[in-house]
């Protein structure tokens, strides 16, 4: 889409195109003024309206360079058009003058410098009302005072009249030149022709039946629902339509103005400048923040997109990663348990020293290799939903944490002498669940305890089972060298190690934790926390139900 207005298409033709156009500009807005100052207000001491303030600029807004040149043949023009039509030569040359600076001054701060002049966003609107203010002002100033000495007018009068004049033809002919006519229609196509209507039945009940002043802003509502719903061009054209409407229904004598015209002239044509102004400026804003509110709606769609977009990716490469872990786990599986079963064969055999302590290293590094394997296995498992083959039963949630903790200090070396101190119920706690998954958690759990404990340390082991509870918390305290604050959530990711000297130095690969979150999250339906001072001691607290739920755990604290 072309976001160029008229005035920044015209201004980029080639030179000869260009300069005619706006030579064309020039020349019709001297027919412009001195229609509405012959024909329109032929007995009132200012124009109506002075639209042909706009149309100039138009011409020195699509003007290259400095436009110091147009704006110099802008005041030849202007005090020409004001000579012909009988005014002094000295105040013609003045009026023509104080025209071209305000239109320079108009355009140089709306532009700050620049070839273009953006109209899409509230800010460069409401730099266009400041333009707009700054110029008029001047131009009212340096004409009042040229008026108060050439002519003898009053400066004040001359001033107010030509401030609303000027402004409200910036406001309703300035949009023309910089709005783009390419922003494409948003809304059905028989919304711009109702609201069109509208805006024509109310116009011509406003003037045509000569309704009170307080109705002319009956139109604005009408105004404000093209202004936020169609293209900034369409409410652009109706602004104009509106304005000279409006100027042509008062100057024949017709509409809520014309009835002031007789008692009071100048309150009559002020009213009618004011109408324009606040039409045109009310309208603008309403645009601009529909403006600022659609490219704000098309930013956070194109970027949610987007994220939809990488999300899927991620996705994509995230099962494929699994399935290659997966594939390529399921190719070792065979070849390790064969080393495995053969190591195990050198390690009960009567070897020379040198040949044990070979097998004793195979089985050993066979043992881990196959345990990791099983990992990733799980964890494939786990990430596609599969859920475990085997059904929940009944058991002793006592005796498996037990066995657990047996089966766990075989593997730990007689010369560490770490014990584990058992805080269990002397009656058996019946759960209804799988046991291999519940054997998985808890055997990790306390090879982690195991491990990170120094040597003479004690892992404690406590099940709390309250009879009228349908949830068990067992909790495994440990006195290794504590988890930093800032990982204690990174220990749950996959492969991740904690990053302290004491840590690295103990073996492992990372997958243990996230197994056990998991297992309980995914499969059991529990909770699992994690507490630590950093310094000394790890608290694991692992929350189950009795049996399967449906409803959530409650909240729970591993900090104790």
């Amino acid at each position: 889409m072309d976001a160029r207005g008229l005035a920044a298409r015209l201004h980029d033709l080639p030179a000869l195109p260009r300069r005619i156009l706006i030579a064309a500009l020039i020349v019709a807005a001297i027919g412009v003024a001195r229609l509405s100052l012959s024909a329109i207000s032929p007995d009132a001491p200012i124009a109506l309206w002075w639209p042909a303030i706009g149309v100039l600029f138009f011409a020195v807004l699509a003007s290259r360079g400095r436009r110091l040149a147009v704006s110099g043949v802008v005041a030849v023009a202007v005090a020409v058009g004001n000579y012909l039509g009988g005014q002094p030569l000295e105040l013609s040359l003045a009026y023509g003058l104080t025209n071209a600076i305000e239109v320079w001054i108009v355009v140089r701060i709306l532009t700050g410098g620049a070839a273009h002049a953006r109209f899409t966003t509230l800010t460069q609107i409401g730099r266009f009302l400041i333009s707009v203010a700054v110029g008029t002002l001047l131009f009212a100033i340096l004409t009042a005072g040229a008026a108060a000495l050439l002519a003898g007018a009053e400066p004040a009068l001359v001033a107010s009249s030509l401030i609303t004049s000027h402004a409200s033809a910036f406001f309703a002919i300035g949009p023309l030149a910089l709005v783009s006519p390419s922003i494409p229609l948003r809304v059905p196509a028989w919304e711009p022709l109702v609201q069109t209507l509208a805006l024509v039945f109310l116009t011509v009940v406003v003037f045509a039946l000569a309704g009170g002043l307080a109705l002319t802003f009956l139109i604005i509502t009408t105004l404000m629902w093209g202004a936020y719903r169609l293209p900034p061009m369409t409410v652009a054209l109706q602004t104009v339509a509106l304005a000279v409407a409006a100027t042509l229904a008062t100057a024949t004598g017709i509409g809520p103005f014309a009835l002031l015209l007789d008692t009071d002239q100048r309150g009559a044509i002020f009213a009618l400048q004011l109408f324009i102004m606040t039409h045109a400026a009310a309208a603008l804003f309403v645009s601009g923040q529909s403006s600022d509110w659609n490219t704000a709606a098309e930013a956070l769609a194109t970027r949610e997109r987007d994220a939809t977009l990488v999300a899927d990716e991620l996705l994509q490469l995230n099962a494929q990663k699994d399935d290659f872990i997966s594939a390529v786990s399921h190719e070792l599986r065979t070849p390790v348990t064969s080393i495995l079963g053969f190591a195990e064969q050198l390690v009960d055999a009567d070897l020379d020293p040198e040949t044990d302590q070979a097998g004793r290293i195979i089985h050993r590094n066979a043992r881990r290799l196959a345990d990791v394997i099983e990992d990733v296995l799980e964890l494939s498992r786990l990430s596609t939903s599969e859920g475990s083959t085997r059904p929940p039963a009944d058991l002793d949630l006592r005796e498996l944490l037990d066995n657990c903790i047996d089966d766990t200090l075989i593997l730990v070396p007689a010369a560490r002498a770490v014990t584990v101190e058992r805080r269990l119920p002397d009656e058996p706690v019946m759960i209804h669940g799988i046991e291999p998954d519940l054997v998985r958690v808890f055997s990790n759990l306390l090879t982690n305890a195991l491990k990170f404990s120094p040597a003479e340390g004690t892992v404690v082991v406590t099940l709390d089972a309250p009879p009228a509870s349908a949830w068990l918390d067992v909790r495994i305290d440990d006195e290794g060298p504590g988890i930093p604050l800032a990982e204690q959530e990174a220990v749950w990711e996959r492969f991740y190690r904690v990053q302290t000297p004491q840590h690295r130095d103990v073996p492992g690969t990372g997958l243990g934790l996230p197994i056990v979150r998991a297992l309980v999250e995914h499969r059991i339906g529990g909770q699992v926390a994690l507490s630590s001072d950093g310094v000394a001691g790890t608290s694991v607290v692992v929350r189950i139900p009795r049996s399967p739920l449906s409803i959530a755990p409650p909240t729970q604290s591993a900090a104790r």
